[in-house]
C-alpha cells in the first residue's frame, strides 16, 4: 500500500476526458460496476481487473470516507492471474503417461501417438479443474492516486501488463483515456502551456563530451532511424531512449545532469516559478553510455557524484539514468530516486506528521496525500526550470559550463575505494530553504489549480 503507508514509488499519468471535478457517488458506482467476479462455472480468465477501495483486495465499498481525499481519489485496481506454474503442467503429463505405460516411473516403454495425446488432454483437464478450484491463483493490487482537476494519476503501475489493465478499466469505467507521461511528454505537457512546443521538434541530444571510442556495444544494425540521425550529427544516440521510449525522453537525462551541475556549482539552490529548491544528491547514482559504448556504472553510498568514478564516467560518455535526491522547500523535506528518462519515482519517504499520535488515521492519510502531491508539483517545478533553461537563449553557454566543468572533474573528487567526499555547502543551503513553511494543503491545492 505505497500510498498508504511506508516508501511510496510511482509513475505518471494522464487521464483525459469528461470527468466529475472532484470524488462523487457516480463515480464510486462506476467503480463498483467493475471488479474482480470469478466465474460462477468453469475455468477463470488467465487475468482479470477490477476495482477495489486499496485498502484490501476484498474491499470494494465505495465512498468518499474510503477512498476520497478533496479533488482526489485514492484507491487501486486488483488484478488476479489464475495460472497452472509449468513445472505442475508438466509433473501432470509425466504422471498421465507414466499411468498409461502400466509401468513404474522408471519405466521407459514408448507410448503410442493415441496415448501421448490422452495424456496430455487428461493433464489439461486435470489443470483446468485445478484452476476453477481457485488453485493458483495469484491476487495483487495496484494502488493509485489521481488528482481530478488536473488530470495527473500517479501510480506504481509501471509494467505494460498492469499499465494495459488499468487503461482498459478506466476506458470501460469511466470512458476516460489513460496516457504515459515520461520525460519527453512532460515536456511536452509543460511547454505547450507557453504554446512552446515547436522547440521539441528540433530537439537533439547533447554531445557534451566527445564520442568514446570503441564500437557500440549492441552493434548498429537494425537500429532506429533516429539514432542514425543523432550520429550523423555527432550526437550521443541514447539507445535506452531508441530501444522505445518517447524520442524527447533523453531531456530526462540531461535534467539529471543539469541537477547535478547545480549541486556542484550553485550549491544545490534552484529557483523555479513557484519556490526556492534546495537538492542534494545522495545514496545512489546509476549511469549509463549515452552513446552505447562504454557500458553502465552504479555507485552507492554517501554524496556518489563526489567520487572520483563519477567524475570518470561523466567524462567516458555515461549519463546519468537514476538519482538519489533528497530535496526541500516549503517547510517540507523528501527523500527519493529519480528514473530521468521515464520520470519515475521510488523509495519516497515523507516526513511524519507533526504531533502524529494526535491525529486520527483519516486526518495522517490526509496528509500523506498532501505531501506526495506537494512533492509531485515541486519535481515538476525543477523540471520546469531546468526546461526553461534547455530551450532558453542562453542554452550553448549553459552547455559550454557543463562542458568545462565535466573536464575539470577529479581535483575535487575522491576515490570510492576510501571513502566519499561530502559537501558542507548543502547544510548551509538546506538551513536556508526548509524554515519557509507554508500551511498544509495550501500547496498542494496550487498544484491541482495549475494542472
Amino acid at each position: 500500500m505505497p500510498f498508504r503507508s511506508g516508501a511510496i514509488g510511482y509513475s505518471r499519468f494522464s487521464v483525459t476526458g469528461d470527468v466529475v471535478a472532484a470524488p462523487d457517488e457516480s463515480l464510486f458506482t462506476a467503480m463498483g460496476e467493475h471488479l474482480v467476479r470469478p466465474p460462477s462455472i468453469g475455468e477463470p480468465k488467465e487475468l482479470a481487473s477490477g476495482f477495489c477501495t486499496g485498502r484490501h483486495v476484498f474491499d470494494t465499498a465505495f465512498q468518499y470516507d474510503a477512498c476520497g481525499f478533496g479533488a482526489s481519489l485514492l484507491a487501486a485496481m486488483r488484478v488476479d492471474v489464475a495460472k497452472v506454474p509449468s513445472e505442475i503442467k508438466r509433473a501432470y503429463r509425466a504422471m498421465a503417461e507414466d499411468a498409461r505405460r502400466g509401468r513404474d516411473t522408471d519405466g521407459v516403454a514408448a507410448l503410442s501417438r493415441a496415448s501421448r495425446k490422452e495424456a496430455k488432454e487428461e493433464a489439461e483437464e486435470r489443470c483446468r479443474k485445478d484452476l476453477a478450484d481457485g488453485k493458483y491463483r495469484k491476487l495483487s493490487m495496484v494502488p493509485f492516486l489521481w488528482d481530478l482537476p488536473s488530470g495527473l494519476l500517479l501510480t506504481p503501475a509501471a509494467s505494460d501488463a498492469h499499465f494495459q489493465e488499468l487503461k482498459s478499466l478506466f476506458d470501460v469505467a469511466f470512458g476516460l483515456r489513460l496516457d504515459r507521461r515520461s520525460a519527453g511528454t512532460v515536456a511536452l505537457d509543460l511547454l505547450s502551456q507557453r504554446g512552446r512546443t515547436a522547440v521539441l521538434e528540433d530537439a537533439l541530444p547533447d554531445a557534451l563530451v566527445d564520442r568514446p571510442e570503441g564500437p557500440a556495444q549492441d552493434g548498429e544494425d537494425g537500429e532506429a532511424p533516429a539514432a542514425a540521425h543523432f550520429r550523423a550529427a555527432g550526437r550521443p544516440e541514447v539507445p535506452w531512449v531508441q530501444a522505445g521510449g518517447e524520442p524527447n525522453d533523453f531531456l530526462g537525462n540531461v535534467f539529471l545532469l543539469w541537477l547535478w551541475w547545480h549541486c556542484d556549482e550553485r550549491e544545490g539552490l534552484i529557483e523555479t516559478s513557484g519556490a526556492t529548491v534546495a537538492i542534494m544528491i545522495d545514496r545512489l547514482l546509476d549511469m549509463e553510455c549515452a552513446w552505447g559504448v562504454t557500458g553502465k556504472q552504479s555507485l552507492r553510498g554517501e554524496t556518489p557524484t563526489k567520487v572520483i568514478e563519477a567524475g570518470k564516467a561523466l567524462q567516458s560518455g555515461k549519463w546519468p539514468r537514476k538519482l538519489g535526491l533528497t530535496v526541500a522547500a516549503h517547510g517540507q523535506e523528501f527523500r527519493c530516486a529519480l528514473q530521468g528518462d521515464q520520470f519515475a519515482v521510488s523509495g519516497l519517504s515523507l516526513a511524519k506528521p507533526e504531533e502524529e499520535n494526535r491525529l486520527t488515521p483519516r486526518q495522517v492519510l490526509e496528509q500523506r496525500i498532501d505531501a506526495v502531491l506537494t512533492f509531485d508539483r515541486i519535481l515538476v517545478l525543477l523540471y520546469e526550470a531546468f526546461l526553461n533553461d534547455r530551450f532558453g537563449r542562453s542554452w550553448e553557454t549553459r552547455a559550454g559550463q557543463l562542458r568545462a566543468w565535466i573536464a575539470a572533474m577529479g581535483g575535487r573528487r575522491t576515490s570510492s575505494q576510501s571513502g566519499t567526499a561530502t559537501d558542507g555547502r548543502r547544510g548551509k543551503a538546506f538551513a536556508e530553504v526548509k524554515p519557509v513553511a507554508e500551511p498544509h494543503g495550501e500547496f498542494a491545492t496550487q498544484a491541482r489549480d495549475a494542472g
